[in-house]
């Protein structure tokens, strides 16, 4: 199994919103991806908490079959949308794929 973990930190004025309009918006866009492709098996979005120390403001998770089923997820339309309104909102991201025993 792959875990894919992506972290991002929103810019405080971007895409036409303020940070947090566009933490939500992005929370639940990358909340409907779930199910996208075949093989993946769990998809958890996180919103850290504003009164809880953290370096980014918004965390998913994800587990796939196999590289092949992220690759998949990586290249579908609605994840490269989603992708492209984040990449525009954000000021930081950080991506950490791992086998999963």
């Amino acid at each position: 199994m792959i875990r894919h973990v992506v972290m991002w930190t929103f810019a405080d004025q971007a895409a036409g919103a303020d940070r947090a309009a566009n933490l939500a918006r992005a929370a639940e866009k990358v909340a409907a991806l779930d199910g996208l492709v075949p093989g993946m098996r769990h998809l958890e979005v996180v919103v850290a908490p504003e009164h809880l120390n953290h370096t980014h403001d918004l965390l998913l998770i994800v587990d796939f079959d196999s590289a092949d089923d992220l690759a998949a997820y990586r290249t579908h339309p609605r994840h490269v949308e989603v992708a492209s309104f984040i990449t525009a909102a954000c000021a930081d991201r950080a991506v950490v794929d791992y086998e999963v025993p």
